[in-house]
């Protein structure tokens, strides 16, 4: 069979990759995979048996089109509670990790051309999301507050003169991934007036909210703030109790809910899976995210402990204070792109800084994570990385 000119003309465009990322090493540093060490296999078995003992019949169905009704009662309950976001069920929908809602939202928004502002380093999945879409994406100053408010209000000042509108504002504003940091208070009420005044909705993103480790308590999430119907919400337990699960949600307006219910929410998760966590988290959520919190901290302290003895002072980085990444500043001129290739043959794995960009600039950065390994592999793979880093000449 001659397939040639039988494939759909709105297949997504191809969006430049490093194939070292797909390689298998025993140092990952390039995901953030959840936590295996605290990952409650028999907790697991036990909600599963009890959920299948009340809830086995409604496997027989199909589920609601915006997800289980008990996951979604649980997630508002945690949402106002944690993070100071008041929400019903009905504007809760299941997907299939954050992406997975993520990638809904864009369906229902992005066209070819359509600008996006994003933080100065945009998390690669999202960033390769808009990129195959055909976005315009502008990345937006940023610092250890979170984007730059003043540098937003700039660059939508000048797209307003032009008579352009961006779709979005997309923004991680928890443990920022790639960079780490979370965004303050001020900036996130400023981002929020800027959103009201010139008509561009906000996707926050708090995938990364259960992790804290230590520092000061989060800042309350910007929607939690909104009294116009400007921002959507998404987050997910993927990182929290295991990437396989596939389990995210979004909180969304009325007016955006209607569209997305056309597009069938992106297709719910596995029922089975969210009776699963449901059953998990109603008895064991908050003593299994502190055996995570704990489980980070010592992960995080031997990768903060590894940079400072095997990379010289030409380097700088982040030091979290919660999430599972930690973002290095090379010096000027080094390739992380490139020595990705030599540090995949050493068996160590990291995300080189241009992926983080739409152009697929700024190659003396690179972004290290520290979830999935233990705190010796973390010191011996950090070592190693330093030994390539050095032969390779990106030390200076």
């Amino acid at each position: 069979m001659n397939y040639d000119g039988l494939f759909s003309n709105r297949l997504p465009a191809p969006v430049k990759t490093h194939p070292g990322l797909g390689a298998d090493t025993k140092y990952v540093f390039s995901v953030t995979y959840a936590n295996p060490q605290t990952l409650p296999g028999d907790g697991f078995v036990d909600a599963l048996r009890a959920a299948m003992r009340t809830q086995a019949e409604d496997l027989a169905k199909y589920p609601p089109s915006q997800g289980h009704v008990g996951m979604r009662e649980l997630i508002a309950q945690r949402l106002e509670e944690n993070r100071g976001l008041k929400t019903g069920i009905d504007s809760i929908f299941l997907s299939s990790g954050a992406g997975g809602a993520i990638q809904v939202i864009l369906d229902a928004f992005i066209d070819p051309g359509d600008i996006v502002l994003v933080e100065e380093f945009c998390y690669l999945g999202t960033l390769a999301m808009l990129l195959s879409r055909r976005a315009n994406v502008i990345h937006v100053p940023t610092d250890e507050q979170g984007m730059d408010t003043d540098a937003v209000r700039s660059i939508l000042s000048d797209l307003a003169w032009q008579g352009k509108r961006p779709k979005m504002i997309y923004t991680i504003s928890v443990y920022q991934n790639p960079m780490g940091m979370t965004m303050s208070l001020e900036r996130r009420k400023a981002l929020l007036e800027l959103s009201q005044q010139y008509g561009v909705p906000i996707v926050e993103n708090e995938s990364y909210a259960d992790f804290v480790i230590d520092g000061d308590p989060l800042p309350q999430a910007i929607m939690g703030m909104d009294d116009e119907d400007s921002v959507m919400y998404v987050s997910a337990y993927t990182k929290l109790l295991g990437c396989g699960l596939r389990l995210g949600y979004a909180v969304v307006p009325d007016a955006v809910k209607e569209t997305l219910g056309k597009l069938r929410f992106g297709g719910s998760p596995s029922h089975l899976a969210s009776m699963t966590v449901h059953q998990y988290l109603q008895e064991h959520k908050d003593e299994y995210i502190e055996s995570v919190s704990e489980s980070l901290k010592e992960k995080r302290d031997a990768m903060l402990s590894a940079l400072g003895e095997n990379f010289p002072p030409s380097c700088s980085w982040s030091k979290p204070e919660g999430g599972m990444m930690i973002w290095v500043r090379l010096p000027e001129g080094a390739d992380s792109w490139a020595a990705l290739d030599k540090a995949v043959e050493a068996d160590v794995k990291y995300n080189p800084g241009p992926v983080f960009r739409a152009n697929r600039d700024r190659p003396n950065h690179l972004r290290l994570t520290y979830s999935h390994n233990s705190p010796e592999e973390i010191r011996e793979g950090v070592g190693i990385l330093a030994s390539v880093f050095e032969r390779e000449g990106l030390f200076g």
